[in-house]
């Protein structure tokens, strides 16, 4: 019979359950980690603790022209990086393109280059009657009607926004006298501002929409649930806030005047 050896079966458990050990190793040999990230062009270190996440490049370019101070860290495939400097704080300025899946990857690579919180600027088309195009609408949770967010997280659980980041918010656009909305929107992959006239299953997609408005859901949009979902898994606070109207549409300057504010 072969003789166990204590400090062999020791060794087993340190790498097998002790996750803190693990995490060590995984960080102290993967140099992944250090390296510029694939999609993002960002490494560790280039960023800060808050990122802003929007569509397009041009609504990054007009967010970095309305501070006047700032400087391009990266611009490669969707994802355009711009820093903008100001004496309170940095923050990062990113387009993540339209749609869950490039804001999953955009989200994954800026957390490993360091972001801590993620604010998603994005558009939306509205259900709920009280909601008129240009309004702005807080999203605390979204139904995952698209498929990225089912694959982060089961439909059982929930994508909801970090509560102490939408307090935040909703306390800075109160100081600057922004009207707001807050609600839960279905994200989903179709554009709901250029559905074509006729799409299979199209009355399944009608009966869908009726059932939005009967749960009272204030919104369709393509990114929420994969930025709460994403989010989730990452351990990092998120908020998604919407303005109604068709996607790429130039952000409302009184919203861009507060964004250094909206961080915990």
């Amino acid at each position: 019979m072969a003789k166990i050896n204590p400090f062999s079966n020791f060794v087993y458990r340190l790498h097998s359950f002790n996750l803190t050990y693990r995490s060590l190793v995984s960080w102290w040999k993967n140099s992944v980690l250090e390296k510029e990230q694939y999609h993002i062009g960002l490494r560790k270190g280039s960023g800060c603790a808050n990122a802003i996440m929007v569509e397009t490049p041009a609504q990054v370019r007009q967010i970095a022209t309305y501070f006047k101070d700032y400087q391009i860290m990266a611009d490669h495939r969707e994802y355009l990086s711009i820093m903008v400097r100001l004496q309170s704080k940095n923050f990062l300025v990113i387009s993540t393109g339209i749609g869950t899946p490039p804001i999953a990857i955009g989200m994954e690579e800026l957390s490993i280059v360091g972001i801590k919180n993620f604010i998603y600027l994005g558009s939306g088309k509205p259900l709920h009657s009280k909601l008129k195009e240009n309004d702005i609408l807080i999203v605390k949770a979204a139904a995952k009607e698209d498929g990225t967010s089912q694959e982060y997280l089961p439909m059982l659980i929930p994508a909801v926004a970090n509560i102490e980041l939408i307090n935040a918010v909703r306390k800075t656009f109160k100081q600057h006298a922004i009207g707001f909305h807050v609600g839960i929107t279905a994200t989903v992959d179709i554009d709901p501002y250029h559905i074509p006239e006729a799409i299979p299953l199209q009355a399944d997609y009608d009966q869908q929409i009726q059932r939005f408005k009967t749960a009272n859901i204030a919104a369709i949009d393509r990114a929420c649930a994969g930025v709460y979902a994403v989010a989730t898994k990452l351990h990092k606070p998120a908020c998604c806030i919407l303005q109604m109207g068709e996607a790429e549409s130039p952000i409302s300057e009184t919203l861009i005047k507060c964004l250094p504010e909206l961080s915990i």
